[in-house]
């Protein structure tokens, strides 16, 4: 909050002071006495406003996210690369005892104090991860593939019965420092794990193994987060599948498997009354359309400023807080230009200051005229949602564009 603080200071001064300019500086800066302001309320700069949201993914991040509240959804898929290829004579009745290893994070939303998270765990029908002819690695389902109105399960993706349950009975706890969460396997569970095994000396049949998911159940209250291994990283505990089996000489002997490549899906609501959310996850961004055409002869834009109006009772905040700086970019890929700026919410309010985006006003007004479409986004890496009012909110609520400038020598005034 000081830097944005800072930066209407800074504002200020260059609109306030009329200090006399230095010898160097009388060829480049006008008589700030003449400075003039129009905002988008006098003029409609800001012509239309629309909440974007991009069905997305995250993909070996280092952490994945499970759990449904009533804002939320959140499932992830992953798949195994160790299984061995060595334990092909295994039958069910082989294994003993089989569980899913997975390390919790502090982090919660959602009902913290029920704190209540169920899931189950499926095996999936067909691929959900591939390789594009470059070798890139294709994510191929989103949100609405996986699962229909209200979260119900894809049976072309998911599996009928479930290999494991976390039925919400055992509470994870709210600490820094956590332990694993253990999830023995049902004998269906046990069952598949079997199958596996015995697939795995086949390199045709091992391509049919394609891996499990977590499916929130709708008991849940909170979405957790939990810890895994992001790309070219060694750092983070990785989901584990461990389980003891008997011998055909009788004893005993154990494996551990581990989760190789790991994806989240994250289904947000809306905010109400047409708000516009800004949410990181989910890729909830907000476009505003700019047109500055009807702007009067500029000399120089001395400073331009961004306002937006947050609803505080339609954010949704975790254990961590409430962002409160969220980020305007604009790009023209037809001339690689880009921008961006960094807005902070004012203390105790739920406005948002961008402070100074004269250098897009600028761009707009010499090379497009006038026109142009920026995103608010958010800068939190998690689930929180900002709900922002758009252009066709009560005057004193939507978003207000505030330009300072110096008319051109002999325009009107």
């Amino acid at each position: 909050m000081k830097a944005v603080a800072t930066a209407l200071a800074v504002a200020f001064v260059l609109v306030a002071c009329n200090e006399p300019p230095t010898e160097v500086g009388s060829a480049l800066i006008n008589d700030t006495t003449r400075a003039q302001q129009v905002n988008s309320t006098q003029l409609p700069m800001i012509v239309a406003t629309a909440g974007i949201s991009t069905p997305s993914y995250l993909f070996n991040a280092g952490i994945l996210f499970i759990g449904r509240t009533p804002e939320l959804h959140a499932a992830t898929l992953l798949r195994f690369t160790t299984l061995p290829d060595t334990l092909g004579w295994i039958t069910p009745s082989d294994i003993v005892s089989a569980s899913l290893l997975i390390r919790p994070h502090r982090y919660v939303i959602g009902d913290s104090i029920s704190n209540v998270l169920a899931f189950s765990v499926y095996e999936l029908q067909r691929p959900w991860i591939s390789a594009d002819s470059a070798g890139k690695v294709v994510i191929e389902p989103r949100w609405y593939d996986l699962f229909s109105s209200g979260g119900i399960p894809n049976p072309q993706y998911f599996s009928a019965t479930p290999l494991a349950v976390f039925d919400g009975s055992k509470k994870i706890p709210l600490a820094d420092s956590l332990g694993d969460v253990e999830i023995p396997l049902t004998q269906d569970g046990i069952a598949r794990l079997a199958a596996w095994l015995q697939a795995m000396p086949d390199t045709t049949r091992r391509a049919s193994i394609y891996g499990i998911g977590f499916v929130p159940m709708a008991s849940s209250t909170v979405v957790r987060e939990f810890e895994t291994q992001p790309t070219g990283s060694a750092i983070g505990e990785l989901v584990r599948l461990k389980f003891v089996y008997r011998r055909s000489d009788g004893t005993l002997d154990s494996a551990l498997v581990f989760s190789g490549n790991d994806a989240t899906f994250v289904h947000a609501e809306p905010p109400r009354d047409g708000l516009l959310a800004v949410q990181s996850v989910v890729q909830s961004e907000v476009a505003l359309t700019l047109d500055l055409s009807a702007l009067p002869p500029l000399d120089a834009v001395l400073n331009a400023q961004l306002a937006l109006t947050s609803d505080t009772t339609q954010r949704l905040a975790g254990n961590g807080g409430i962002p409160t700086t969220v980020e305007l970019a604009y790009l023209d890929s037809t001339a690689s230009v880009s921008f961006g700026f960094v807005g902070g919410q004012l203390p105790g309010s739920g406005r948002f200051i961008v402070p100074n985006i004269a250098p897009l006003v600028d761009y707009l007004r010499q090379r497009k005229q006038g026109r142009g479409t920026v995103l608010l986004r958010s800068r939190n890496f998690r689930l929180e949602r900002l709900a922002f009012w758009g252009a066709s909110a009560p005057d004193s609520l939507r978003p207000r564009l505030t330009v300072t400038y110096i008319p051109r020598p002999g325009s009107p005034r």
